[in-house]
């Protein structure tokens, strides 16, 4: 007996003290994504800190950010996400940034710096890379995730869809969803195998994965994606009304290719079918679309149907078709459409209804 407790104590000695408490992780976060974090003692560009503190956070290991900022104050960043090996992320952002360094014309002395891989910063400080999920649910493994008792509810984000032979389930989420996440909210990727994709495979998926969001206790489940993910974001809702809160919808599409997407008449008609679905839903309903959409023929069309649905409509309603510079079918990922419209994104889910934004909404959001 007096043998073992010398390794007994040894053993105790060993353990941490207690798990980092919910408030340590939440400090963590606020130390390592914060505009503080990319240049000691100066003050980054919006696009660069908008870019750290905000898109990068979407990314999924192995994923690096790197930039440069020069003494003129011009500045340019690039990252990467879902690398195989740390290295390979560090090596795509660092090539990234020096060819965007070279378009700018910067001075030959001036080059680019990694601040950050995976959840750690060149210099110190590190965020936990969150595991795990909820049934066909992955955690966006930068952002906070808090639970179903803390959280203010749950995005589930989907991806779009580029064919069997591309694969976006590294895909970094755009920025504007890391807003949601610092209000709250726990934030689930769909990611899907570009193989098993096919709309009639996926959408039963996300479905049958509802269910268990209010199972875990979420009080608020918002339904969110781009592209073919947006589209299939707004099937659900019609088709399981109780149990989703919200929707957000940007860019969605599910016409197949370009060439014919160019030429087919029944692709708004098919948007409004899409509609009348999530009509006599109660969920908030937010769609996005851009000027310049390869995948949209009509997007002002697009824009004034969910105009219309607004004014026939009990919950919240909003079109954003922006008239700044976010355009094309990737427009939500842009930084711009971060600074500009994530206000109304947030507003539009956390607001009372007689404060929502409703209707068609086309400049800035930036007082929600």
């Amino acid at each position: 007996m007096r043998a073992v407790l010398p390794l007994l104590f040894g053993l105790l000695l060993a353990l941490p003290a207690s798990a980092p408490s919910w408030a340590d992780e939440e400090a963590a976060h606020q130390r390592v994504f914060s505009a503080g974090s990319i240049l000691r003692g100066g003050l980054p560009t919006a696009s660069l800190a908008i870019g750290f503190t905000q898109h990068y956070r979407g990314a999924v290991p192995h994923a690096a950010f790197a930039f440069a900022q020069g003494a003129d104050g011009r500045a340019v960043w690039a990252m990467s996400s879902g690398h195989a090996t740390p290295s390979e992320a560090e090596a795509e952002a660092l090539d990234s940034c020096a060819r965007r360094l070279r378009q700018m014309r910067a001075p030959p002395d001036q080059s680019c710096q990694l601040l950050a891989t995976d959840g750690a910063l060149r210099d110190g400080g590190t965020i936990r890379v969150e595991r795990g999920g909820v049934g066909p649910f992955q955690r966006s493994p930068f952002h906070r995730h808090r639970g179903p008792a803390e959280a203010a509810g749950v995005l589930v984000w989907g991806h779009g869809y580029g064919g069997p032979d591309e694969d976006f389930r590294g895909k970094p989420l755009p920025g504007f969803v890391t807003a949601l996440n610092e209000a709250g909210f726990d934030i689930l990727r769909f990611d899907r195998h570009p193989g098993d994709d096919a709309l009639f495979i996926s959408q039963p998926r996300l479905v049958r994965g509802l269910p268990a969001l209010r199972a875990q206790g979420y009080r608020q489940v918002v339904l969110g994606g781009e592209s073919r993910g947006a589209w299939q974001a707004l099937m659900a809702a019609a088709e399981r009304p109780e149990l989703v809160d919200a929707v957000i919808a940007a860019a969605p599409a599910a016409h197949g290719e370009v060439e014919e997407n160019e030429t087919r008449a029944d692709a708004l008609a098919d948007f409004e079918r899409l509609l009348a679905g999530v009509a006599a839903s109660p969920a908030r309903l937010l769609v996005i679309t851009f000027e310049g959409d390869e995948f949209d023929p009509d997007p002002a069309a697009r824009a004034q149907a969910v105009a219309g649905l607004a004014a026939r409509r009990a919950a919240p309603t909003l079109a954003l078709w922006p008239n700044g510079p976010a355009r094309g079918h990737s427009g939500a990922r842009d930084w711009r459409f971060t600074r500009d419209y994530g206000a109304c994104v947030l507003t539009l889910l956390r607001a009372p209804d007689p404060a929502t934004p409703r209707g068609l909404r086309r400049r800035s959001c930036g007082g929600g």
